[in-house]
């Protein structure tokens, strides 16, 4: 579990990682602390945070998109 924890810090969760993730620095935070120790839980806070911001934000970006925009035309 240690390896898949690190695995997924390093590509999602980490500063500047390949595929970086919006979350707040507190969130970041609490996760890095987690990380101490994994669990299954350890990445818990970061999952509700990010579900949180798809369902408010993800359909508004989307249909202001220039690729919506260009696809209703």
């Amino acid at each position: 579990m240690a390896e898949k924890a690190k695995r997924i810090y390093e590509e999602f969760i980490q500063t500047e990682a390949p595929k970086e993730v919006n979350i707040d620095h507190f969130t970041k935070a609490i996760t890095m602390k987690n990380l101490v120790e994994p669990s299954p839980s350890s990445f818990d806070m970061a999952q509700k945070r990010i579900f949180a911001l798809m369902e408010k934000d993800s359909l508004p970006r989307f249909v202001r998109s220039e690729f919506y925009q260009e696809l209703i035309k």
